[in-house]
């Protein structure tokens, strides 16, 4: 391979204030050093893992998944014991990854101290030490730490007791030279070590930032986290800024006496690189059917059944339609459904969404692009017929593009965890969990931190801070794009060199993780325990959430459920509830779905914009919206939330809308073969599904393929669009 090497002890953004690494930037550099690979390493956990491995892809560099754990060589399960010695572990293989998954995870489950700190025992890294490849980590790891206390007999039974955990060839002896004065004469017994007991080196760098010009950055991060001050920490800081990114040619300068660390590097990546695949296809856990039967068979049984009851209420309320139709859409979803492998998901969704409705847990009608299919209004997924208002299902599962299904599913705010413990109760607690976020030190924020740390005055910091524009759209404008878009920040930084320094640090800290959360909506059901699939974290006993994000977990082959706490659902319940109480509602109950869709008093409050707290027309700008189109039927409702967007209104759209409705502008179709299509709109394209249909009328093509237009313009990709 040449003069080459492989950094494999890297801490990225995922090290949460301790990593300054974007992974993004980590596979830029280690491509342009010519590295064949690169190792991840965060503390205790595998956050990054889905992200490196796609960043690497169409690279020349190929992702080593790893992590640095936290090992006790007593008891895991004992709180009191504080013990935490490093120990860097990489995957060698699928199993080594599905070894990693499980240790990592065990190690918050039931191996955390008193301090919170997730670790592994010997005993449970020798349970699953398949596929693994093993380092001794820094001056944290239990070697060294027993070598610098101890002396080198300790050290040896270290070494010797560790590499009994692992497969034969599978340990190496980590060296590493940061300038502390501990490093080299800590070395030399490592290297004597490792002869001893005829294990093989490898040199690292520990690596928390990018460049050696980072380091006070990265200082700046630690304090963070830390809550303290530069000052306070420059004062027992190692003061190294040898913990970056090293070319391959340095590291071989620095080990040049012990040229075999370096090339086993690549003995190491040519083990572990790309060996391990974090991604899988969607696995659902399996649907447990009555009377053994399989679980296609029961959903077509359910929904035709549950189609019965609905036209028959369709019946009983003298609303006439043509039960061909009905019957034939039906058929087609179920064949689409069914072929597509997502018969458990739909039973899964409409078990949890009834047993709600069974025990008082309120849910929403539906929204969303699965309110289109008539499968799930027939299961009382959703409660809206998307026939009689003109909803697609090939929005919502699209034949000509295989991915999972997903209903946005709202439930009462305060009631929705007792849905979320029904499904623990079914599928089992370990199969049932959460998902991370990831909170970010944002512009506006980082530059309050950074200016906090290095001493400013918290006024005038927050003067700087102030300065960076607001968010556009829910989006955080970068510090870059502020300074070229606001003249006053940019005086600020050329004039203020305390500012400036505030400002440079902040631009390098930007966008790095701040902490690890859980998503307040997403869950996720497995087959078995969800850390036979994915890394897992336990903020709280009992409680699990999935390592990797919403995207990463569902390309990890986990499929996530969306239990959506609406506050006005709560309100609603309460409301009902307080109504039911009068006198005169004893005998005949007031129920919200009973309410006519042409109540005129609900049409004159609209009309009034009074619509404070009533879900997604009460900001100010809808009520102004309201009071210009005095809606008076239910699709006036629709259109105008559904105009209510940045887009529509930027073109606007909403104003055509309003005049038109009110005789002020004439009504035009863009073609008079549309007219059908945009009739109720009067003319004014207002719904996606109003896009595919045009599609489908003007050019040919088939609804699936509809969709994929109305994906490309919805996303803005111009690549997808010329196709």
């Amino acid at each position: 391979m040449g003069e080459q090497f492989v950094h494999l002890h890297v801490h990225s953004e995922y090290s949460m204030l301790d990593g300054a690494i974007h992974l993004g930037r980590l596979v830029e550099h280690a491509a342009k050093m010519q590295m064949p690979a690169i190792a991840l390493t965060d503390h205790n956990n595998m956050y990054g893992a889905v992200q490196l491995y796609n960043a690497c892809k169409g690279t020349d560099v190929k992702p080593i998944l790893g992590c640095e754990v936290g090992l006790t060589t007593g008891d895991r399960r004992d709180r009191q014991d504080a013990q935490a010695y490093h120990l860097v572990l990489l995957a060698g293989s699928q199993d080594g990854y599905q070894s990693l998954i499980r240790l990592v995870s065990q190690a918050w489950v039931d191996g955390q101290n008193a301090h919170g700190v997730p670790r592994i025992d010997l005993g449970l890294l020798g349970e699953y030490r398949k596929g693994l490849v093993g380092l001794t980590a820094c001056m944290g790891g239990f070697v060294a730490q027993e070598v610098l206390h101890k002396g080198p007999a300790a050290g040896k039974a270290a070494l010797g007791a560790l590499s009994d955990c692992f497969e034969k060839e599978s340990l190496f002896v980590e060296v590493q030279d940061h300038g502390f004065p501990e490093n080299r004469p800590l070395n030399k017994v490592l290297v004597e070590l490792a002869g001893d007991l005829a294990l093989p080196l490898v040199a690292t760098n520990d690596c928390h930032y990018l460049n050696r010009d980072a380091a006070r950055a990265q200082l700046a991060l630690e304090c963070i986290g830390a809550g303290r001050n530069l000052r306070e920490i420059e004062a027992v800081h190692h003061h190294s800024s040898e913990l970056y990114l090293k070319t391959p040619e340095e590291m071989l300068s620095l080990f040049r006496h012990i040229p075999e660390a370096t090339k086993n590097t690549l003995l190491v990546a040519e083990r572990c690189a790309g060996q391990a695949n974090p991604l899988a296809k969607p696995q659902l856990p399996r649907f447990a059917c009555p009377g053994g039967a399989s679980e296609e068979d029961y959903l077509r049984a359910l929904v035709i059944a549950g189609l019965a009851r609905r036209t028959e209420e369709m019946r009983t309320r003298g609303e006439g339609f043509d039960e061909t139709t009905y019957r034939q859409r039906v058929e087609h979803e179920l064949d689409v459904i069914l072929n597509m492998g997502f018969a458990g998901y739909f039973l899964i969704v409409q078990d949890f969404i009834n047993w709600a409705k069974d025990h008082d847990v309120p849910v929403g009608p539906g929204r969303g692009s699965g309110a289109g299919s008539l499968v799930a209004w027939a299961l009382r997924i959703t409660d809206l017929n998307p026939i009689t208002h003109g909803l697609l299902f090939e929005r919502f599962l699209n034949p000509e593009r295989v991915s999972m299904p997903d209903f946005d599913i709202d439930f009462c705010m305060d009631k929705r965890d007792k849905v979320i413990q029904y499904v623990r109760e079914k599928y089992g607690q370990q199969s049932v969990g959460q998902i991370a976020t990831f909170h970010q030190l944002k512009s506006r924020s980082v530059v309050r931190d950074v200016g906090r740390v290095m001493g400013m005055a918290p006024q005038d910091a927050g003067r700087i801070a102030t300065l960076i524009p607001e968010p556009v759209q829910g989006k955080s404008v970068s510090i870059d794009e502020a300074l070229a878009q606001e003249p006053r920040l940019k005086s600020v930084y050329e004039q203020d060199p305390n500012a400036a320094e505030v400002i440079d640090t902040a631009r390098e800290l930007e966008n790095l993780t701040r902490h690890a959360g859980m998503h307040a909506a997403g869950v996720v059901i497995s087959e078995g325990a969800i850390w036979d699939h994915v890394p897992v974290f336990s903020p709280e006993e009992g409680t699990y959430v999935t390592q990797y994000h919403k995207d990463d977990v569902e390309a990890a082959g986990l499929v996530k459920f969306d239990f959506l706490g609406l506050r006005t659902l709560t309100v609603i319940d309460i409301a009902v509830k307080l109504i039911n109480r009068r006198p005169d509602r004893q005998d005949a109950p007031f129920r919200i779905d009973e309410i006519p869709m042409d109540d005129v008093a609900t049409y004159v409050l609209l009309q009034s914009g009074e619509t404070t707290n009533v879900f997604q027309i009460e900001s100010s700008g809808m009520q102004t919206l309201f009071k210009q189109l005095r809606p008076d039927c239910f699709d006036d409702i629709v259109a105008a939330v559904a105009l209510y967007r940045p887009g529509p209104m930027g073109a606007a759209m909403d104003k055509d809308f309003v005049h038109r409705k009110h005789g002020r502008q004439r009504v035009v179709y863009p073609h008079p073969s549309l007219e059908n299509i945009l009739k109720e709109t009067r003319g004014v394209i207002v719904y996606q599904e109003q896009v595919m249909q045009i599609a489908q009328e003007m050019a040919g093509y088939t609804l699936g393929g509809a969709d994929l237009l109305r994906r490309a313009m919805g996303k803005k990709k111009v690549s997808a669009m010329k196709k």
